[in-house]
Formats: C-alpha cells, sequence, structure tokens
C-alpha cells in the first residue's frame, strides 16, 4: 500500500494545455498510440476537472512502480479513498483492470478491452500545429515551419533551433538499442518509396551485425507503436509496399539526406491516417480510397497545364477504379477542371488540411 499512498498524495501537476480534436467523453477510455503523441497531456488535462482526493493516477513507466505490488492492492485502495477517477499510463494488460466509476487507460499498442472506448491519438494534424504554434503567421509560412519541425507536440513547443536535436533526444531515449535507430535509418533512405523487408535487410547487414528475425521483430514493434507505416498496393497485398513515418520529420533527425517530393507525399499520408479512412496506392495514384471514390496525387510545383497532361495519362486507370474526386495536392498552385466525369481539383496542401 506504500507505493499507493505516494502516488495518491503526489498527482501530475498540471500543466499548460492546448486543446486537441479528441478528448475523453467516455467513462471508459482508452487512449492509444505512437509515444510523445500527447496522450499523457491530454489525461493530465482531463484530471484537472476532478478533486485531487478522488483521483488515482499510476505510469508504469517510472521505473519505481511495481505492477505486482500495486495489482494485489489496488481494488482495496480504490474502495478505502473512494477513488472517482482511476488512471493508468502505460498499462500493457499488468493485472485485472479493478473498478471505479471512471479509468483511463493509456498505451503505445492497442488493448482490447471489453466495455472500454478505444481512441487513438496520433502526433498533431495541421489544424493542431496552427494552434499549437500561436505565432499568427500566415498560412503558407506556418505550412513551412510544419514541414520542417513536423508533428510531435513536445517538439512544435520548443524552439525551431533545437528541432533536429530534439527529435533525436526522443527517439535515443525510447530505442536506444543501436540497431533500432540504425534500423530507422536504413528506412529513412525509403521514405514514401516501395521496399520490403529483405531490401531493407540487404540494406542493413552491409553496415551491422543484424539477423533477419530481430529486423523483423524490431519493425513489427515500430508498426505495433504507430511509429511508421506500411502502405498495401491496391488488390495487390503481397506487392512491395511504401513506406512512411507517422511523423515526416522524423527523416530530417536520422539523415542529411532531403528529398522535399518525397517528405511531402508523406506529409499528405500523415494527415490522411488521422483520419483513419481505409486507403491503398496504385500504380499511378499515391492514396486511394475505395469507400469515397477519391484519388489523391502529391504534386507540390508543378503548373496547372502540365497536372492536366499528367491527369490525361492515368485517366483509363482513374474510370476503371470508378474515381469521381481527383485531388491534386500542391504547394501554392490551384484550380480545377472536370474531365469524363471526374471532378478534377489542384488544392494548396493548407487549403486540403484545414477543410
Amino acid at each position: 500500500m506504500q507505493t499507493l499512498e505516494i502516488l495518491y498524495e503526489n498527482p501530475p501537476k498540471s500543466r499548460a494545455f492546448l486543446p486537441r480534436k479528441k478528448s475523453i467523453t467516455a467513462k471508459k477510455t482508452i487512449l492509444y498510440g505512437p509515444r510523445f503523441s500527447g496522450k499523457s497531456s491530454i489525461v493530465i488535462d482531463h484530471i484537472s476537472n476532478y478533486k485531487k482526493e478522488r483521483c488515482l493516477y499510476i505510469d508504469f513507466s517510472d521505473m519505481r512502480v511495481s505492477s505486482k505490488e500495486i495489482g494485489e492492492n489496488i481494488q482495496e485502495f480504490i474502495d478505502k479513498k473512494n477513488i472517482e477517477l482511476l488512471v493508468l499510463e502505460h498499462f500493457s494488460n499488468q493485472f485485472k483492470i479493478p473498478k471505479a466509476e471512471e479509468i483511463v487507460l493509456t498505451s503505445t499498442k492497442p488493448l482490447n478491452v471489453k466495455e472500454f472506448n478505444s481512441e487513438i491519438i496520433y502526433p498533431l494534424d495541421f489544424e493542431e500545429f496552427i494552434s499549437f504554434e500561436r505565432k499568427n503567421l500566415n498560412i503558407e509560412n506556418s505550412f513551412n515551419n510544419f514541414a520542417n519541425i513536423g508533428t510531435y507536440p513536445s517538439i512544435v513547443l520548443r524552439t525551431q533551433e533545437e528541432k533536429y536535436r530534439n527529435l533525436q533526444l526522443l527517439l535515443n531515449a525510447y530505442f536506444f538499442a543501436p540497431s533500432a535507430i540504425e534500423i530507422l535509418q536504413t528506412l529513412s533512405h525509403y521514405q514514401s518509396s516501395k521496399t520490403s523487408i529483405l531490401k531493407i535487410y540487404s540494406h542493413l547487414k552491409q553496415n551491422i551485425k543484424l539477423s533477419k528475425d530481430l529486423l523483423y521483430t524490431q519493425i513489427d514493434n515500430f508498426l505495433d507503436e504507430s511509429l511508421l507505416f506500411f502502405l498495401e498496393k491496391f488488390d495487390q497485398p503481397k506487392v512491395a509496399k511504401k513506406f512512411y513515418f507517422i511523423d515526416f520529420a522524423l527523416k530530417n533527425a536520422l539523415t542529411f539526406q532531403k528529398d522535399f517530393l518525397k517528405k511531402f507525399e508523406n506529409i499528405i499520408f500523415s494527415e490522411l491516417i488521422k483520419k483513419e479512412w481505409k486507403f491503398f496506392y496504385t500504380e499511378h495514384i499515391d492514396f486511394y480510397v475505395p469507400d469515397k471514390n477519391l484519388a489523391i496525387v502529391s504534386i507540390p510545383f508543378l503548373p496547372a497545364e502540365l497536372i492536366k497532361r499528367k491527369f490525361l495519362k492515368i485517366k483509363n486507370e482513374l474510370l476503371a477504379l470508378n474515381v469521381k474526386e481527383f485531388q491534386i495536392i500542391s504547394v501554392g498552385n490551384e484550380g480545377g477542371f472536370l474531365q469524363n466525369g471526374i471532378n478534377c481539383e489542384i488544392i494548396p496542401f493548407w487549403q486540403w488540411a484545414t477543410r
């Protein structure tokens, strides 16, 4: 009981909180998603709505906290203190969930717990980034900062001069095994490109000793924690997948290699994944959303006349997929046309992302 008493008497301190699009609305809630995506800030802000003596906050990432001790005593403690809100951060089913009026669990991975409402918390989307930036810049300048800084809330709130170093500290804090960082560095070379685990392994083994089993395990961990994603080709799940980071700016912290076209495509992906749509890539389409008859391509700089020529080259594929809306995401260019029953729209990223 001693640990529980200490935790009860020392709840997390309130911190400056900027609202997110997602919040805690159910009595039984699971917040899961990538590390540093802002789950703890949402939780701590929620705690501020309760009286201190009616809350119990436990963070299992604190090495001083024993899961065994907590599990053996927590229900008795909740009943004794008449706890209304129980928060278990970094919970991974270490013990049976106790009973309380309201319970919030957080995890980097989905938790399959009946009667709980699950919400995935990703890092900031572009609209949230603007609210966090708080500089009253015009939207084009905000986009430039967004492309350079990325989407992790804690990074956005720090100074721009420190951004790459802060990203490196973030990565090293949790992926301290040298092989994990080297895997991420290798993956960064394939941002927004087709690749396979075998190709990644061939690249890595030139520089470090690494078994395929370890590589598969580490990549599975990255995928489970939504640090990175592999996008399937439509109707061809066994062919090479395209690789993206959850935060497109991570590449800046991993390598000096620059490729704005690949980064821009990853920026669009990072917005789409937060919509929780099911989407794919095709031979000529970056992102195809079957349920919405929508195709999206990343063309940051081409003028409208050249974009129309590109459309004509892939028109047959768009018609075969029954695409009704064709969105060309750009950096500054805009326009539109109707062709063969397909509404084609050229739209700057910042307009598209803030609709």
